[in-house]
């Protein structure tokens, strides 16, 4: 296993730092958000840089905020796609292991479902396409189990995999699964893992820090212990004083699923 840091986890910090932040605290890699990258407006040079000077691996997480691939709203639909290419286009630049997508979401909750399938698969296939040019490897991520969201259970994800090319893989999110059930089933069965994202959640809130949620994450982590695949650390931390990536890495420690020293080695303007 290798541990990865979302870099929405020191959001209040460019992409580049979060970098060397993540080889601080003793990190295998960093996941990098693409609304980070746009946000800061950080050069690729930068980011090389730091990747080059700590030795860290790389993923990306395609933007996704405001996106929905198979909208009825054609417009937004198009933007979509064109803004999950651009993503394909940064990792190929940045040399990120892997892309993970969000999959798309009905428009309306209970209209046009049949529509919604049927744009999303479509749209799917011509992104795998495009990621097999640019040799980027595209990672479908399970979604939370709320309304309109339809790619929300390894049974449903699988059913989408059918419609699509062996080298499109999925993100396991374990903070989606929903608290009554055990992540590890869902790793047993969700097909073609290439990337798993860990935080805990709550009955109202997703992505919580580790500790902070419900749940029962005992049987996970030793199967995480024992996988070759990436784990992203995730969560949203805006400070600079990095609380909540502290009190994730805490947790992490004690799962044993983190090494490293203490946080008093580490100082942050």
């Amino acid at each position: 296993m290798k541990m990865y840091l979302a870099s929405p986890l020191c959001w209040g910090y460019p992409v580049d730092e979060v970098i060397r932040h993540a080889k601080a605290f003793d990190f295998d890699g960093v996941e990098i958000r693409a609304e980070h990258v746009e946000l800061y407006e950080t050069e690729v040079c930068s980011i090389l840089q730091a990747k080059e000077e700590t030795g860290m691996e790389l993923s990306l997480h395609a933007a996704s905020w405001d996106l929905n691939l198979c909208s009825i709203n054609k417009g937004i639909e198009k933007q979509s796609i064109k803004e999950t290419i651009k993503s394909m286009k940064l990792a190929q630049q940045l040399g990120a292991k892997s892309l993970t997508i969000h999959p798309g979401r009905h428009s309306l909750v209970d209209q046009f479902q049949a529509l919604s399938k049927q744009k999303l698969i479509r749209n799917l296939n011509y992104l795998a396409e495009q990621a097999n040019q640019l040799h980027v490897t595209l990672s479908i991520e399970q979604m939370e189990p709320i309304k309109k969201e339809f790619i929300a259970t390894p049974e449903a994800t699988n059913e989408l995999l059918n419609y699509l090319p062996e080298t499109v893989k999925t993100t396991l999110d374990i903070a989606h699964i929903p608290l009554n059930q055990k992540p590890e089933h869902d790793f047993i069965t969700l097909q073609r893992i290439n990337n798993i994202h860990i935080s805990d959640s709550t009955p109202s809130t997703y992505h919580v820090a580790i500790g902070d949620g419900n749940i029962q994450f005992d049987g996970i982590i030793e199967k995480l212990k024992q996988t070759n695949l990436p784990v992203v650390l995730e969560g949203f931390d805006n400070s600079h004083s990095l609380d909540v990536l502290k009190k994730n890495i805490t947790q992490l420690k004690a799962f044993q699923l983190l090494r490293g020293e203490t946080f008093e080695n580490f100082s942050y303007q």
